[in-house]
């Protein structure tokens, strides 16, 4: 008899912050993995942590701000197989308190056709048509 094991995914959190018609993407720390690179800010699901709790915790700690559960909307998820990821993107239209750079990281507010422009991470870029075409169709 043949088993087949299921692969178990870390799970990992990322938020599209927008305000008026930009949205926020920061570069990625120098001690950490690939860095200079830009992503939307988040990062990975502790054990026993909901999505949306880790997502709240992640951008606290990148950025300051307490998210308004209000005004997220699940976007997308987008499985990286290679590395065993599940990466969950969020959108975010309103929060509580001024970011700021938490970690040092460079943050950007840009267009949503801008990304292009910059050194997205593969992980984020895959996610860039989906965003552009579905939800900001607008930018082209």
């Amino acid at each position: 008899m043949r088993t087949i094991e299921a692969k178990k995914y870390i799970n990992v959190v990322a938020c599209v912050l927008k305000k008026n018609e930009k949205i926020l993407i920061a570069a990625r720390p120098k001690m950490k993995t690939f860095p200079g690179f830009f992503e939307f800010p988040g990062g990975k699901v502790e054990k026993g942590e909901y999505l949306i709790e880790a997502l709240d915790r992640e951008i606290f700690e990148e950025l300051g701000v307490s998210l308004d559960f209000n005004e997220i909307y699940y976007l997308n998820n987008h499985k990286m197989l290679n590395y065993n990821i599940s990466l969950h993107f969020f959108l975010c239209l309103r929060w509580f308190g001024k970011i700021e750079s938490k970690e040092k990281q460079i943050l950007k507010w840009i267009f949503p056709k801008e990304l292009n422009n910059y050194n997205i991470l593969k992980s984020n870029s895959d996610f860039i048509s989906f965003l552009n075409y579905f939800i900001f169709p607008t930018a082209h």
